[in-house]
């Protein structure tokens, strides 16, 4: 190429140099930008400093129409306006370097056909109209485009293996999970339970499970040499802790089904003061219960959950449970002495029992074989009882108590222990028992009692003692009630009878003193004096009342 050739723009340049989008290529527009009519090839190949980017710039410039030597720039120029109007040329995107420029004339229908030469590629000089920006940097130097294509591949590789080890991560965790031989973790499991518990552990199966979220799971659990206790499952979350090497932490550790004899709770080490150290390496953070069980003998506090929280060092921390019903909450402390109860309880009503406890509190001391219920006070039957209770199951089962009763409703006593006894007021007294049976059961029919009775504004139902005593010596009175102020005796409970010694009844102007026997059959026999007081005389009659509750007859005489 002559070096003292100068180029002029043709309308075409000139439109691409004020609409950037015609020539996008930097080299071309950076070269297009330089022609001025003016300056020399030479003189624009000093300014930019690469001959052949200038010449290879000019020569694809000469070809698509934007610049002309400016020996023709005239006849070009002209004839390049008409182009300009006429064909809405895009910019160029890529030029071949073989081929003459052409340019050719309007056809009939007006379609400009300018730059129609193709490359030896068959690819077009002028692409059609469209948005090329997207082609800026497609033109760069051979290396630099090179380099991209390589780092491009590198970075598609780079995704495809990370890819691949994810996907075969993966596959191996499923595997683990789903083939892993978890049966031979028991003996590692079990090893490690006996010491944490310090007595022998059975484990029947180990697995995972997924509900709620990954978890380890221990079914079917045998604690104690004679297996007297039993969990059905034990969850525990992150079961990766337990890879960890040294000091192993387990957040939380879920019981389900569990049933713990009373004795067993009281042997677990970390309820003993000082606590013994059976971490062993596995620290647990928390125990949580559900639908559990304690025993003592054939009594049982059921549906139980609650949870033990334990100190860094394996003490306990705080330990409370409470009926799924809520109806009664404790928690536990250890001390030298045992474990100490708190006890709350709100509509409690004991299994395989009739009675309920409106409300309920009292502290507790539990050791091995006894329980000691101390400062009860609930509301029950009505009234209030105050006092404190002993139950021992050593040697088969021993229930004692010491308790005061104030403002009990006759009614609801009556209907709990003697439904065949009609009474009605309002029950004081202390009530001082002793019970010893094989079972539950046997337990109750052996109860021995005595009760300091003292029952306010009340009626007894089945024999009116007025009236025996107003018809005088050998009358029949049958049925009928008494009402009375005040009556008072001493009770004493056994097995066969129910006796009352002192009895002290006032209601007004009559009054009556005696005794009476009744037994388990509902049997009465009672020797009482009746005495009526009037303005001119005291009657004194002796009546004796007799029959099967609640249908009494009571005959007056000497």
């Amino acid at each position: 190429m002559d070096p003292n050739l100068v180029y002029v723009k043709t309308p075409i340049g000139d439109e691409a140099v004020r609409q950037s989008t015609r020539v996008v290529q930097r080299n071309l527009r950076m070269v297009l930008v330089q022609v001025d009519g003016k300056v020399s090839i030479a003189e624009m190949t000093a300014k930019i400093g690469n001959v052949q980017l200038v010449e290879d710039a000019l020569r694809k410039l000469e070809e698509g129409g934007f610049i002309a030597p400016s020996i023709e720039g005239v006849s070009v120029w002209e004839e390049g306006k008409r182009l300009a109007i006429a064909s809405p040329v895009s910019g160029l995107s890529e030029f071949s370097t073989f081929g003459p420029k052409s340019v050719r004339p309007f056809d009939a229908a007006g379609a400009s056909s300018v730059a129609g030469n193709f490359s030896s590629f068959g690819k077009p000089i002028f692409p059609s109209s469209r948005n090329v920006v997207s082609e800026i940097e497609s033109v760069k130097p051979a290396s630099e485009t090179t380099l991209n294509i390589v780092d491009g591949n590198r970075f598609v590789l780079i995704v495809k293996w990370f890819g691949a080890a994810f996907v075969g991560l993966v596959g191996l965790f499923l595997v683990i999970v789903f083939l892993y031989p978890y049966a031979k973790l028991i003996p590692v499991f079990e090893a490690s339970a006996s010491r944490y518990l310090q007595t022998p552990v059975r484990i029947a199966h180990i697995g995972l499970t997924f509900a709620p979220w990954p978890q380890l799971q221990l079914r079917d659990i045998k604690i104690g040499e004679a297996a007297d206790s039993q969990i059905e499952a034990i969850r525990i979350a992150s079961p990766l802790w337990l890879l960890k090497s040294g000091a192993r932490q387990i957040p939380t550790v879920d019981v389900t089904g569990a049933v713990f004899t009373a004795n067993r709770i009281v042997s677990f080490p970390f309820f003993n003061v000082p606590s013994t150290p059976t971490t062993q390496g596995i620290y647990i953070r928390e125990i949580k219960f559900t639908q559990s069980q304690v025993t003592a003998r054939d009594l049982a506090l059921r549906d139980i959950s609650g949870a033990i929280r334990f100190k860094p060092d394996g003490a306990v921390e705080n330990a409370s449970f409470q009926a799924v019903d809520r109806s009664i909450q404790f928690s536990a402390t250890p001390s030298a002495q045992g474990l100490l109860l708190s006890i709350e309880g709100l509509g409690w009503k004991p299994a395989g029992s009739l009675i309920s406890f409106d409300s309920l509190q009292a502290t507790g001391l539990l050791q091995k074989d006894k329980l000691f219920i101390q400062n009860l006070d609930t509301t029950f039957l009505g009234g209030v009882m105050k006092g404190a209770w002993l139950f021992d199951w050593s040697n088969g089962l021993i229930l004692a108590g010491d308790v005061a009763l104030n403002r009990l409703d006759c009614r609801k006593v009556s209907a709990a222990f003697a439904p065949a006894l009609k009474l009605e007021g309002d029950l004081a007294g202390a009530l001082r028992f002793r019970a010893r049976g094989s079972d539950w059961n046997t337990l109750w029919q052996s109860v021995e009692a005595t009760l300091e009775a003292d029952v306010t504004r009340g009626i007894f139902y089945g024999v009116d003692l007025g009236e025996a005593a107003r018809r005088g010596v050998g009358t029949v009175a049958r049925s009928g009630a008494t009402k009375f102020d005040r009556l008072q005796s001493t009770l004493t409970i056994n097995p066969r009878q129910i006796s009352g010694r002192n009895v002290q009844l006032s209601a007004g102007m009559m009054t009556a003193t005696g005794q009476f026997v009744a037994s388990h059959e509902r049997q009465v026999n009672s020797d009482l004096t009746v005495g009526i007081r009037t303005s001119a005389s005291n009657l004194r009659v002796p009546v004796r009342v007799s029959g099967v509750l609640p249908d009494l007859v009571a005959v007056s005489g000497k």
